[in-house]
């Protein structure tokens, strides 16, 4: 299998002390164990090739591996983009470009008949997710968004939970999700006033509320705050608060409201790099995930207090005596290559991933709710009934 991947940044390589990227470990990882041929990272950036050269030899020195690693300067983004794809086949493609630009370069992608992964979320506006819907199901190109929550082993147990209906009907579920302020003012800076904390960041956790509880929006509204990053010269919200309204799909007398809290001005000084927190509750009692606190805690005079979640991508000992990439946000990326392999080699059908993978389809629920979001905060925190 030949990868291509569009982008360079903190989810492919690492940046700005994030470690060495999800996404160029979980490839590597793959590629040692022969699921993949071939790896190209491509970026508008001729500087990011030092980072990718610096970020491919940390992966091989822990894994043990000598997977090569090529790249390639897209200068003039799409255009160059189109002479790649002209010149070089690809299986798959996985897409980690700023939130403005995934619309184009994920067409691109799919039009060019390349399954394609990309990173939350899947397009800030819905309209733009549901022409890439429509180009997706109708050339049968498989496309998904990373949303590796679906993943988490709490989350899973949270689904259980739901589904044996063991806290009873859902009265209202409560987020709590924010990052350190050196993400929009120092590793995003140049786009983070392109987007807003509830489309970059707590998308997650909107599609986490769907896939738990297969519930639709039918409504929200939202507030936002702006006072720090107005300051530092960024022109998007400090906090967003949205409250959405969901429905049974199957008893439109079921409903409940979910309360997402989002922020990414924390201190930069905080134990980890995401505080994320939700609770669940129903008629029969209450189910709690601290999804920050995984009970380990490292204390040194370098970093201070960090609470670390290995369960989400980390490095822990093979049985070979190299290490070996765990965890959630691994799996996520492992699962759209074996998926991508199966859909080729015929062992699973198009339909199938449509239902129950993070397909575009699925994952526009998302986007729709977020993009109605910005709505509601443009019309002062107005209520909007959620349509397509």
């Amino acid at each position: 299998m030949k990868i291509v991947v569009i982008g360079s940044g903190m989810y492919v390589t690492g940046r700005e002390g994030t470690g060495s990227g999800t996404i160029l470990a979980s490839l590597i990882q793959l590629a040692k164990h022969k699921k993949i041929e071939s790896i190209l990272i491509v970026s508008k950036s001729s500087t990011s090739e030092s980072h990718v050269i610096k970020a491919t030899a940390q992966i091989n020195q822990k894994l043990g591996t000598s997977v090569a690693v090529n790249f390639l300067c897209i200068a003039n983004g799409l255009s160059d983009l189109e002479k790649i794809f002209a010149t070089h086949t690809f299986d798959a493609a996985i897409v980690s470009v700023p939130d403005a630009l995934h619309f184009d370069y994920v067409k691109m992608c799919i039009t060019h008949q390349i399954p394609t992964l990309v990173v939350k979320p899947l397009t800030p506006t819905y309209a733009e997710a549901k022409e890439l819907i429509a180009l997706s199901e109708s050339s049968k190109v498989y496309g998904a968004v990373e949303f590796h929550k679906r993943w988490d082993e709490s989350n899973l147990y949270a689904k259980r939970v739901i589904a044996e209906n063991k806290i009873g009907e859902i009265n209202y579920i409560q987020v709590d999700y924010s990052q350190k302020i050196k993400i929009p003012t120092e590793v995003f800076r140049a786009w983070s006033n392109e987007t807003n904390i509830m489309q970059y960041l707590g998308i997650h956790y909107i599609d986490l509320i769907h896939f738990l509880t297969d519930y639709m929006p039918i409504r929200v509204s939202a507030y936002g705050t702006k006072k720090t990053l107005i300051e530092k010269g960024i022109d998007t919200y400090d906090s967003i608060h949205a409250f959405i309204e969901w429905q049974d799909t199957k008893n439109v007398d079921k409903k409940f409201i979910s309360i997402i809290n989002a922020n990414w001005i924390d201190a930069n000084s905080g134990s980890a790099m995401s505080d994320q927190k939700i609770k669940f509750i129903g008629t029969l009692g209450r189910l709690e995930c601290d999804q920050k606190d995984r009970g380990i805690e490292l204390i040194n005079d370098t970093t201070g207090v960090q609470l670390i979640n290995p369960y989400f991508s980390e490095y822990l000992s093979g049985d070979d005596g190299h290490m070996i990439l765990n965890g959630y946000g691994f799996k996520s990326i492992e699962r759209f290559v074996l998926d991508v392999i199966d859909l080729k080699n015929n062992d699973v059908s198009f339909d199938y991933l449509i239902q129950h993978r993070p397909s575009f389809r699925s994952a526009s629920i998302s986007t729709l709710v977020s993009d109605f979001t910005t709505q509601s905060l443009a019309q002062q925190n107005k209520w909007i009934d959620i349509t397509k």
